[in-house]
């Protein structure tokens, strides 16, 4: 770990986010003037060195734009401040501070703060049904949307020539799991996109072979509407229906296989895709932090968007409840983590200026959901539109925020020629990271450091490493190991770090088995554990 905090000597007051979602990026707007004059210092860490712009991801499943164009490169977003690419790992209220790692090796690295903003955002909840995990596509994490869209393809291609009906029958049946903003959209843009392009390139496709199913466990979908707009609800349901979606409401999902959807009460869907669009849980950084928290963990703040009080801790986005002025928290969406971003950093400039925080105010501007064939419903300040002039109102507000000028004319250039040349039909095949890879390691080199994160574990498989611990006398030889000898385990199954060194004895070919799969495997097989356990390891 770094001995020396990152920037220590900038006499600024010194801004810390965690995340560089919409809550920074509008954070970093309201302060960019005093970040220029020197008046504040902002140092921005997330684990991608990119912004992902959700609103738009099932067009781009649907090829409608290129996969590019949803990304946005934080270091121009935020061009004036610090940006650091790294894993937040924890906070230290005491001292100040935010330690983080790199993703390369674990090493760590730890940044003070004088203000200390979360905007930690949420991860997928992988407990809301069996094999969601094994056998579900998310659309959370950039690299699992991208293999999403190619996923999509690659099942039209397989059944492009495959003969058996049933096999034909899971390949071209696309399930889509939570009725919500997302879910809907993601369902209405492929019932739109799956028969045209079936029609215009797949010859041996049938357009009635494709079968769209979106389950929810409501009894509407859409929920977000149902309360207020139950006219716009029943619009989005109709809408859906003529476009051949099968709708399974108030039912739940029971389990996913790599061949069949279960629902609760015994209903089975076969099928080779299942995408996910239900179910969120906390940022690990967040449910460790000691605030109160609401029953869905997002830490509780006041009306200075303050937590518990702490003047110089501020929460915003998914990870924050913020109280709605109205009664009730703010809604988890894009345009309350903006506005609520912009006002931290309003706040922060008036507490670094002396003068007294604002309560944050904002009743929402309205929402829209897209329903294929240039159709959508839309609110906006209450103003309820649908059809045709909906999902064009929803168009110019995409292109409004999508934080980057460059991707918004490369997304109107797309839309542009999408409209002359089609959809583009490209599948790259993308494979998840291998959970065993091999690597060599010549004489002298470090396979391993004491003090790293342990997420990989080795098993040699041919050559001689030595284990070696430093001491206040130097270093110490505890072993050496060769070949069908392995290491590395005991930081993984303790989920903690390195305390040995392990260096190439000779030239080494070695397996590194991630963690996943070392965690996996002992749970598998009886007393593997125990066997994966050296008794001599990293002691």
């Amino acid at each position: 770990m770094s001995n020396d905090p990152i920037d220590s000597i900038n006499p600024a007051p010194r801004i810390v986010c965690i995340g560089g979602g919409y809550g920074a990026i509008y954070l970093y707007k309201a302060l960019r003037g005093a970040i220029k004059s020197g008046e504040v210092h902002l140092t921005v860490i997330d684990r991608n060195n990119y912004h992902c712009f959700h609103g738009l991801i099932p067009e781009m499943l649907a090829g409608k734009i290129e996969p590019g164009n949803i990304l946005s490169s934080s270091r121009k977003l935020f061009k004036e401040a610090q940006f650091f690419n790294g894993e937040v790992e924890s906070v230290k209220l005491e001292s100040r501070e935010v330690i983080f790692s790199r993703l390369l090796d674990g090493k760590q690295f730890r940044v003070p703060y004088d203000h200390l903003v979360v905007n930690a955002g949420s991860d997928v909840n992988l407990k809301r049904f069996s094999g969601l995990q094994e056998h579900t596509m998310r659309l959370k994490a950039y690299p699992e949307i991208l293999a999403t869209r190619h996923h999509i393809i690659s099942m039209l291609e397989l059944a492009e020539i495959e003969t058996d009906s049933a096999e034909r029958n899971r390949l071209l049946t696309f399930v889509i799991v939570g009725g919500n903003y997302a879910g809907v959209e993601v369902a209405s843009e492929l019932s739109d996109f799956l028969p045209k392009i079936v029609k215009s390139s797949f010859s041996n496709i049938s357009t009635e072979e494709i079968r769209v199913v979106l389950v929810h466990s409501g009894n509407h979908i859409l929920p977000e509407l149902g309360m207020h707009y139950p006219k716009l609800q029943k619009y989005a349901e109709k809408q859906l229906k003529s476009l051949g979606i099968d709708l399974v409401v108030g039912t739940k999902m029971q389990s996913a296989t790599a061949e069949e959807a279960i629902l609760e009460g015994g209903s089975r869907f076969s099928t080779r895709t299942i995408i996910s669009c239900t179910g969120t849980e906390a940022h690990p950084v967040v449910r460790a932090l000691p605030f109160h928290k609401d029953p869905k963990d997002r830490l509780v703040v006041d009306e200075y968007l303050n937590v518990q009080g702490e003047t110089h801790l501020w929460a915003v986005g998914d990870c924050a409840a913020v109280p709605h002025h109205r009664g009730g928290t703010c809604p988890p969406l894009a345009i309350w983590a903006m506005t609520a971003g912009k006002h931290a950093g309003r706040n922060i400039l008036r507490m670094t200026r002396g003068q007294s925080r604002q309560p944050y105010r904002f009743n929402g501007l309205g929402d829209a959901c897209v329903l294929g064939k240039w159709r959508a419903v839309a609110h906006i300040k209450g103003i309820q539109v649908r059809g045709v002039f909906a999902f064009l109102l929803w168009r110019l507000f995409m292109i409004i925020y999508l934080p980057s000028y460059e991707k918004k004319l490369r997304t109107l250039w797309d839309w542009a020629l999408g409209a002359v040349f089609g959809r583009d039909l490209i599948n790259m095949n993308l494979q998840q990271d291998l959970s065993i890879t091999p690597a060599i390691y010549e004489p002298g080199q470090e396979i391993v450091r004491e003090g790293e994160i342990g997420r990989t574990m080795f098993i040699i498989r041919s050559g001689e490493v030595e284990v070696i611990q430093n001491t206040p006398d130097g270093e110490k030889l505890l072993n050496v190991l060769s070949t069908g000898d392995h290491f590395g385990e005991l930081a993984i199954f303790r989920d903690g770090r390195r305390s040995a060194t392990v260096r190439a004895k000779t030239r080494v070919e070695i397996l590194l088995m991630r963690r996943e799969a070392a965690v996996s495997l002992s749970q598998s097989l009886p007393g593997m554990d125990q066997v994966l356990k050296n008794p001599w390891s990293e002691k």
